[in-house]
Formats: C-alpha cells, sequence, structure tokens
C-alpha cells in the first residue's frame, strides 16, 4: 500500500506533538502553583513584619512575576532585558496603585488575589487560563507564621 506509512507518520507525530505539548502546558501550571505558593510565604513574611495591605499585595505580585503573563508596562522591551529587574526595588518603593502601575505592569497581575489576614493564615490565588480564555484554572496559595511572640517577649 503506498502511502501508508505516511499516514502513520503524521498520526504519530500528532500524538507525540500533542502529548508534548500537554506536558508542557502541565510544567507551567505546576510552576504556577509553586510561584502561588511562594507568595502566600511571602506575604506572611511582610505581614508579620508589619507591612500594609498593599505592601503585602506588591510582594505577591513580585514573586508571581514568572508566571504574570503578558507584561503591559513597560512596552517595547524584550523578554530577557535587565532593566526589568531593576525597576522591582523602584515598584516596590511606589506609595500608591497609580505609581506602581507606571513602574511595572503584568497582564496576570489584575487576576491575583490576596489575603494576607493577620499573617497566621495567609491565602494567595492566581487565575490561570489553560486553552486561552476558554478554561479557567485558580491555582491557590496558603502559608502561615505562627505567633509565639508571648512565649519571648513580655508586655507592659
Amino acid at each position: 500500500m503506498r502511502g501508508q506509512a505516511m499516514i502513520e507518520t503524521v498520526l504519530a507525530v500528532l500524538v507525540v506533538s500533542f502529548a508534548f505539548l500537554a506536558l508542557f502546558r502541565l510544567s507551567h501550571m505546576l510552576t504556577g502553583k509553586i510561584l502561588v505558593e511562594h507568595a502566600a510565604m511571602r506575604v506572611a513574611r511582610a505581614r508579620s513584619v508589619g507591612f500594609n495591605d498593599f505592601m503585602c499585595k506588591k510582594s505577591a505580585r513580585i514573586a508571581v512575576m514568572p508566571v504574570a503573563g503578558k507584561r503591559l508596562w513597560p512596552e517595547g522591551w524584550s523578554f530577557d532585558d535587565p532593566r526589568e529587574l531593576s525597576r522591582v526595588p523602584i515598584y516596590m518603593r511606589s506609595a500608591d496603585g497609580a505609581v506602581a502601575r507606571g513602574v511595572l505592569e503584568y497582564d496576570g497581575w489584575n487576576r491575583l488575589s490576596v489575603e494576607p489576614g493577620d499573617g497566621t493564615d495567609v491565602r494567595t490565588s492566581l487565575g490561570f487560563s489553560i486553552f486561552g480564555d476558554s478554561v479557567q484554572y485558580r491555582l491557590e496559595g496558603r502559608a502561615g507564621i505562627e505567633d509565639n511572640h508571648s512565649l519571648y517577649l513580655t508586655g507592659p
């Protein structure tokens, strides 16, 4: 039969390509899960040293930067531009949301929710799209720092 090998090859390449793309997407989601957990820990630490809600949210945003999607501001820089990392300290020092958006902004940051609480039970979640915008998935992270100050410090 002529052409049978070509048809089998095309089918095999399609199956292998689909499996590769599925594994690639799964690894991206696992990276997102690890970073959302890391963001929760960063928020718990920020809360434990006395930072306000806005500072906690900024530290969570910086923690999920690798999976935050397209950079909205500044535009025109390449993906690996070193100037991007130099903006992180400036972003962290920004006083309000308008100034922060003028320094650094990512598409995925508006899908990030942060519930800092008192630092003992922090919850973060990030909206994640699997196939374009048709399937949405939320990656959730939890962290907390125990409040043991009463064991070591005496109050008035």
